[in-house]
């Protein structure tokens, strides 16, 4: 998966890197181009400025779990069937500079003490 992210970004840079050098031989270039420019700063400023939920050198599809109390005894665990002591909750998302910006997939399974271990 890493390499697939890996590649999507070089095609995504090309991309922007041609349009750039396209738009910067038009006259429209010189308005445009400094306020694109302004943009993307503005845009890494506001991801720097929010909490990471991973490091911040990190770029692509990431899973995380996030675990808490059970809510009620009634819920039985995925794998033995014994009360639920624990639940576990999985995401998987696009992270750029280590803040998910895109939710891909998510769910919820509920374990016991001893199922966790």
């Amino acid at each position: 998966m890493a390499s697939r992210d890996g590649l999507l970004l070089a095609v995504a840079l090309f991309a922007v890197f041609a349009a750039v050098g396209a738009l910067a031989r038009t006259p429209a270039g010189r308005v445009v181009l400094p306020f694109a420019s302004l943009a993307v700063l503005g845009g890494f400023a506001y991801l720097l400025t929010r909490e990471a939920a991973y490091a911040r050198t990190t770029l692509g599809t990431r899973t995380r779990l996030l675990d808490s109390p059970a809510e009620s005894g009634d819920a039985a665990c995925v794998d033995c069937g014994a009360p639920a002591t624990t639940t576990r909750r999985y995401v998987r998302e696009f992270v750029v500079l280590g803040v998910p910006l895109v939710l891909l997939d998510d769910g919820t399974n509920r374990y016991c003490a001893d199922c966790l271990d």
